[in-house]
């Protein structure tokens, strides 16, 4: 995963497991009285699912819009019983998982107790005082019902930390890399100005098999203009100031030589 924001996508197909989920409580007889809710809550997954890679985009811009998500699923199980029976106490729980792909782990962490805030609102919205769930002997499952919610953040949250490490890692050792290339080519200018870095020469090769800038552009993966500055740096270097002349200086100088070495 070397982008983890990028799995948004994936994180609405279990979204999506969870509302299959609650359909089925629902057939079951559950709680039949809210087929317009659970209409409304497809509807708002369809339009995060089409529109998923904007969302994305609005996410990294404003994480805090997570809290949005939050409290948008937080609100079918306020309206559905505000607790664990809720059917929709599976689907608040993966708006965890969206947090925990695009928020460290402190801000997991905070989302995570920002969910206990709305769950805990649910059970006074609906009449489950302390008193009430203590006397039914239900206080267990409350704390388990809380402890879902950290654990959860913490299971995902960590493990997405970890991944945008060795990400980050990972993009330090690429530009140490260049930046070692570049003072290699650096030092071999000053010592030879006439000495071509491996990207000239590679353009040099390709022009020598008469292809066109756009082409070289396309099999080096650069832009047509970086192929101009090259050739332009080529020419400065070697002396010269045609096509043609590259191309002779190229097979008196490196053809015999990668004959050899092949």
């Amino acid at each position: 995963m070397s982008n983890v924001r990028a799995n948004l996508f994936h994180l609405l197909i279990i979204r999506w497991a969870a509302l299959v989920n609650t359909a089925l409580l629902i057939i079951f007889g559950v709680d039949k009285e809210s087929l317009f809710l659970f209409t409304t809550v497809v509807l708002y997954c369809l339009v995060l699912t089409i529109f998923w890679r904007r969302v994305t985009t609005l996410i990294e811009r404003h994480p805090l819009l997570i809290l949005v998500d939050l409290t948008i699923s937080s609100i079918p199980v306020t309206l559905t019983g505000g607790s664990w029976i809720s059917p929709y106490y599976l689907y608040s729980l993966t708006s965890l998982l969206t947090a925990s792909f695009f928020l460290h782990i402190k801000g997991v962490l905070a989302a995570a107790g920002y969910l206990s805030i709305l769950y805990t609102i649910g059970l006074f919205f609906n009449e489950k005082t302390l008193f009430n769930i203590v006397r039914l002997q239900d206080f267990d499952i409350l704390l388990s019902s809380y402890l879902a919610f950290f654990i959860v953040a913490i299971f995902f949250g960590y493990p997405a930390h970890i991944i945008r490490k060795i990400d980050k890692a990972e993009e330090d050792t690429v530009i140490a890399e260049d930046s070692l290339r570049d003072t290699k080519e650096l030092i071999e200018a000053v010592v030879d100005p006439s000495a071509l870095s491996c990207k000239e020469l590679e353009v040099l090769t390709s022009l020598s098999e008469g292809k066109t800038n756009a082409q070289i552009a396309e099999e080096l993966h650069i832009a047509e203009k970086t192929v101009k500055n090259h050739l332009y740096r080529i020419y400065k270097k070697l002396g010269i100031h045609t096509r043609e002349e590259a191309i002779i200086y190229y097979h008196d100088n490196w053809h015999e030589t990668t004959i050899l070495n092949e």
